[in-house]
């Protein structure tokens, strides 16, 4: 005749098996910091493993956007729009990323193409998004014949460069360019296609979120953007 198991035996048994996962789960975690391996490594392991992309968590990245739509994004003036899969400015327009403040970081846009007109720019630490403060990186083919600078905004207002270097006979318009800023302290370096292009510093903004702008007859197009640690 078989025994019938008593209603405490069971709880008894269920707290016995929970014991041994958690015992498993601390003796895996330690084998993990063992060999220099993170539960997000192994996350990303899987994940890419099986074909997928794990997004920002496994890029290292503290933001990023491919543009697929503007639901990060937050246009205060203008109009910006997803245009062929990237993301398309014209004119006099702003558009600021939502979902991030930072201080220390470097931010990189694989694809920024000039089209026509006199230039875009790349905000960092920027602030107060409907009258901006903080700082630009402007690609800027109509100033003085063709120059990289940095500007600050104070209260939705472009202040003159504080840093801007000539580029005479420079290529401006129709290609595609990569451009990194790398924001470290109150000093400001902006790449383009990998080369130092410019350097500055400033203290006055300590950290904000990321942007672009365009102004005057601009077209240009913007795609793959990415924040990480500096």
């Amino acid at each position: 005749m078989r025994q019938k198991t008593k209603p405490h035996e069971v709880g008894q048994g269920l707290v016995e098996v929970a014991l041994i996962i958690v015992l498993v789960g601390v003796a895996a975690m330690a084998a993990l910091s063992a060999t220099g391996t993170s539960l997000q490594d192994l996350y990303c392991d899987v994940v890419i493993g099986v074909g997928g992309t794990g997004g920002s968590t496994c890029s290292g990245a503290l933001f990023s956007d491919s543009f697929e739509n503007l639901d990060n994004w937050y246009v205060p003036w203008g109009k910006f729009s997803i245009s062929d899969g990237s993301l398309f400015g014209e004119k006099y327009s702003a558009i600021f990323a939502k979902d991030f403040t930072g201080d220390d970081y470097t931010l990189s846009i694989d694809k920024a193409n000039l089209t026509q007109g006199n230039g875009y720019g790349v905000w960092f630490r920027a602030q107060n998004l409907n009258k901006p403060e903080g700082y630009i990186f402007q690609y800027d083919p109509g100033y003085d014949g063709g120059s990289f600078l940095f500007r600050k905004w104070v209260d939705g207002h472009e202040l003159g460069p504080f840093a801007r270097v000539k580029a005479p006979g420079y290529d401006w318009h129709g290609e595609d360019h990569q451009v990194q800023i790398k924001v470290e302290g109150d000093t400001f370096t902006a790449y383009v296609d990998g080369d130092e292009v410019l350097s500055a510093s400033d203290s006055t903004y300590t950290e904000g979120t990321v942007g672009l702008r365009t102004w005057d007859g601009t077209r240009a197009t913007f795609d793959d953007i990415t924040i990480t640690n500096p």
